[in-house]
């Protein structure tokens, strides 16, 4: 099955805070207004106006009707039990004494091209407006959604309760649970069960406890709450080196064929439609020091590099 597309601007606009840019101008003034304002925003940017906001495993889902054999939450617990098997992997987060959880597997397979609920977003709209024009190119077709390019952002502060913040979520799921077992203790002279507080992987299990959520905002761990068992101190864990270069930042969103702009709204979501023919304009002005390597660094370039430098001083 084909993954569904807008047609035309036309239909695109209502889904939207809708801006469609075609000059230099309009573009300085939108990005300078985000500039000023954009401490609680978010940004994903995208090469095709035409593509809808549906994660990785909705496109798979979708277009190669895994819906036959199982459904997405099975195929999501899927990958992850298959990575959580992989002995390269398990040795060396022991040795790094990081704990093994759902949520950190998740985030790698997002980051290393597997399906999953996850959507990229960054806090950096320069980063997002990099990948909307990497590898762009100029469509000669009669559809004028095809010479538009996207960048997509929203205001953490303004989408509501209709949107969870995880690192607040689970550390409040934490705190309760470790008041309740407190006063229980007290009650009850029996021991009490207080496995699920001490065993960070239990508490953030996808099968029994992501799977569940229909919407929720991943944080950037530089900038989120840390997240701690009370008794044990396990400290959860979902960092890697791509997600610290491009500030970035995850939206789960748990639907099988709706684009996240349809679950939102169209008053939460603002779209910049802009000309592919300010791709080059985008570069030079906005893209100055962001790179492929610098948002996906390679550490045997880091060494290689390291080493090229030692020479050039001797």
């Amino acid at each position: 099955m084909k993954l569904p597309e807008y047609r035309s601007i036309e239909e695109k606009r209502p889904k939207f805070c809708y801006v469609k840019i075609d000059t230099k101008d309009v573009l300085d003034n939108h990005l300078n207004h985000l500039l000023a304002d954009n401490s609680h925003c978010i940004f994903r940017g995208v090469r095709e106006a035409r593509y809808k906001l549906f994660t990785s495993v909705q496109r798979e889902w979708i277009t190669n009707g895994l819906g036959r054999h199982m459904t997405i939450n099975q195929l999501v617990n899927s990958l992850i039990r298959d990575m959580r098997q992989n002995r390269a992997l398990n040795d060396y987060f022991a040795l790094m004494n990081i704990v093994q959880t759902d949520f950190l597997y998740l985030s790698l397979l997002q980051h290393y091209s597997a399906p999953t609920p996850l959507l990229d977003f960054t806090h950096n709209h320069r980063v997002a407006l990099y990948f909307a024009t990497a590898g762009l190119t100029t469509a000669y077709t009669e559809n004028d959604i095809d010479d538009y390019f996207s960048l997509y952002y929203f205001n953490l502060d303004k989408v509501g309760t209709g949107l969870i913040r995880m690192d607040d979520f689970l550390n409040r799921g934490l705190e309760q649970g470790k008041e309740f077992y407190e006063k229980l203790a007290k009650e009850h002279p029996t021991p009490i069960d207080k496995s699920l507080l001490d065993d960070l992987d239990q508490f953030t299990k996808w099968k029994d406890n992501l799977a569940e959520v229909p919407l929720a905002f991943i944080d950037n761990p530089k900038f989120a709450r840390v997240v701690t068992t009370p008794y044990t101190g396990q400290t959860l864990y979902w960092s890697n080196l791509n997600i610290t270069a491009q500030e970035g930042c995850f939206l789960l969103y748990n639907r099988e064929d709706i684009p996240l702009e349809e679950y939102l709204g169209n008053s939460m979501v603002w779209c910049l439609d802009i000309h592919k023919s300010l791709a080059d304009y985008v570069r030079t002005n906005y893209l100055s020091g962001i790179t492929q390597e610098t948002l996906f660094p390679n550490i045997t370039q880091m060494a290689q590099q390291a080493y090229a430098n030692f020479k050039e001083k001797l």
